[in-house]
């Protein structure tokens, strides 16, 4: 009677959290795919907004597409997923409840909040962004984007009149911190003038919030290029109005205004064929992280703006193939805003450094 009661208990634990995958997870039933259709790879995808948000989540689903079809592997989409315990938690139990052995986590702080889940589930490969967290069974990827960062600070730097550049960041987390310090070393390597003025918004999707930052920078601090790291178009629609010079984020064309100089672009197509294809063919181990750049095209910028001379474009282009050789941006001396040396001359800022302890700004970033 015990063993009865015992197996009646799981089953409905099991029926529970099924149904919560299905009541709180927005799911993409086109891509769904049903255990009898086929016995090919089943991967699990888990995004923080919409698939046709013209920013980050949709370059996402590309890649997604992309990676998947090239492969034959079939998806598994999660959709409008915010970054907090109860959602992504309902999310990723369903999708552990519908047998699937990949899940793939696009947002920052996804594997934080889900560290009990992924640690109780070892038959489950977990993939996230996040270098922060460390688990036998996660693995961590993304691309070196600081590097395509650089190079759009290379675009600023030879842009701006008033050497006042306007940069509004999400999280106050190492990827943005290392995004943009990488943005200021390469406007700084065109023109030691600039200063980059910052404001946080704390969040990666509020229109309000980002808006309002980015009026006050322009108000405050003379700039006439912005930049930004946020997952949606709201800076550059500002941009737009008050007739400055912008940086994208993740867009693929300047259809927006011949203003947008460029963007910063990731081809995650290349990034989730690299892993899934390992995890396919069992070579992942655990010690496998995957962190790719210019070296395979995973990173770049979109596109120039008729506005970007050529002269810039080869200041671009001659940064590029240089870290295309094996330059680190974040070699030579560099000092913070509280005027610590973080690199001297002849040395270079390590991996670990950048993944687990960049929380902090580069000389020249000012905070208004």
């Amino acid at each position: 009677m015990k063993s009865k009661v015992t197996m009646g208990a799981l089953t409905a634990v099991v029926i529970f959290f099924a149904l919560l995958y299905v009541v709180f997870a927005k799911v993409d039933n086109v891509e769904s795919v049903k255990k009898t259709e086929s016995q090919k790879l089943r991967v699990g995808f888990v995004l923080l907004s919409d698939t046709a948000d013209n920013g980050w989540n949709e370059t996402i689903y590309k890649g997604i597409r992309n990676a998947c079809d090239s492969l034959g592997v079939q998806r598994n989409l999660v959709i409008d997923i915010p970054e907090e315990r109860i959602p992504l938690a309902n999310a990723v139990t369903g999708m552990i409840a519908d047998s699937l052995k990949v899940i793939v986590l696009t947002s920052y702080n996804y594997p934080i909040l889900i560290k009990d889940i992924i640690e109780s589930h070892p038959e489950v490969t977990f993939y996230g962004i996040n270098w922060e967290y460390d688990a036998p069974n996660y693995k961590a990827y993304f691309a070196r984007i600081y590097q395509a960062r650089y190079l759009a600070g290379i675009v600023a730097g030879a842009m701006t009149k008033t050497n006042h550049i306007g940069y509004v960041a999400a999280m106050k987390n190492i990827q943005v911190y290392r995004g943009l310090n990488a943005f200021i070393l390469g406007a700084q390597s065109v023109n030691p003038k600039a200063n980059v003025f910052v404001r946080w918004t704390n969040s990666w999707n509020e229109g309000t919030t980002e808006t309002e930052n980015a009026n006050k920078l322009i108000d405050s601090s003379g700039i006439d290029v912005i930049a930004f790291h946020q997952d949606r178009a709201f800076i550059i629609e500002v941009a737009e109005k008050r007739g400055l010079y912008c940086i994208g984020n993740h867009v693929e064309n300047n259809r927006f205004s011949p203003r947008m100089l460029t963007s910063i672009a990731i081809n995650w197509g290349i990034i989730y064929k690299d892993f899934i294809q390992d995890y396919i063919q069992k070579k992942d181990n655990e010690n496998m992280d995957y962190w790719v750049g210019l070296e395979k095209d995973a990173v770049g910028l979109a596109f120039y703006s008729s506005e970007v001379p050529d002269s810039v474009k080869i200041l671009v282009n001659a940064a590029a193939e240089k870290i295309k050789a094996g330059y680190n941006v974040f070699s030579g001396r560099i000092e913070d805003v509280e005027g610590k040396i973080r690199s001297e001359e002849g040395e270079t800022i390590s991996d670990e450094v950048l993944h687990n302890e960049m929380n902090w700004l580069i000389k020249g970033a000012i905070e208004p």
